[in-house]
């Protein structure tokens, strides 16, 4: 198959709403001159997406993999509550949609831009067999890779939900805020109730977690309107438990 150069492809907006949360990030080969993106071009179809669209993985396209050249593109599923959650983001080298194009099987969740985003997609059925593989053997042990890169953050997050205490959690998810407002003191920007909801627990049992913190000097305040770490340190030896 001949790559091809597709005009810009117009999406629609993605609706607000977004849960923030700590989610990981899958990045990889970045070299446009390696064997891996030398086969992705020889065999997909270049597709640009500005940012806060939705990727268009429908039809005969929903099983195929794709390769984020550059961008960032996350998958955000609906919760119960109609609100949007993320799960993952993938960068520049990371390919997404991988197990579907493996499984050869249909899962939920949406790919929405973060920012305007070069992806190739890449037929999925080059995977299921001995030709395509030797065609493409570069891909074939990336995607490999990467797909086990995504197994890995799927088992580690299973371990939180089922063997941490909900503290610790609570920690990590403290320690992702500070990472990402740069400081101990932003606010929370939700209500209390909306981040019990987030994490699937009682508000109760949020509250319980954040009376633990301020009575250990932790934290000072977690509402919506500001959020003060005291003792950062602290908070980082309870979120590595």
């Amino acid at each position: 198959m001949t790559a091809s150069t597709g005009s810009e492809t117009e999406m629609p907006l993605a609706p607000s709403g977004f849960m923030p949360f700590a989610i990981p990030i899958i990045q990889g080969e970045t070299d446009m001159n390696s064997p891996v993106w030398q086969e992705i071009q020889r065999e997909g179809t270049k597709i640009v997406c500005r940012a806060g669209t939705y990727i268009d993985i429908s039809g005969k396209h929903q099983l195929d993999m794709y390769c984020l050249e550059k961008g960032s593109v996350r998958i955000i599923f609906d919760t119960l509550e109609g609100r949007h959650r993320a799960l993952m983001t993938f960068e520049a080298g990371g390919i997404f949609n991988l197990a579907c194009a493996l499984t050869q099987k249909d899962a939920s969740g949406l790919y929405q831009c973060i920012q305007d985003s070069v992806v190739w997609r890449v037929p999925g059925t080059l995977l299921h067999d001995q030709s395509g593989v030797t065609a493409c053997p570069a891909l074939a042990a990336y995607a490999l890779r990467q797909m086990g890169t995504v197994a890995l953050i799927h088992s580690t997050f299973l371990s939180d939900m089922l063997m941490d205490d909900f503290v610790i959690r609570f920690c990590r998810y403290l320690v992702s805020l500070t990472t990402r407002h740069g400081g101990t003191e932003f606010p929370l920007g939700m209500t209390q109730e909306r981040c019990a909801a987030m994490f699937g627990v009682h508000r109760a049992t949020l509250g319980r977690a954040v009376q633990y913190l301020k009575q250990n000097g932790i934290i000072e305040s977690f509402r919506r309107g500001q959020v003060r770490i005291l003792d950062p340190v602290k908070l980082r030896s309870l979120a590595d438990m």
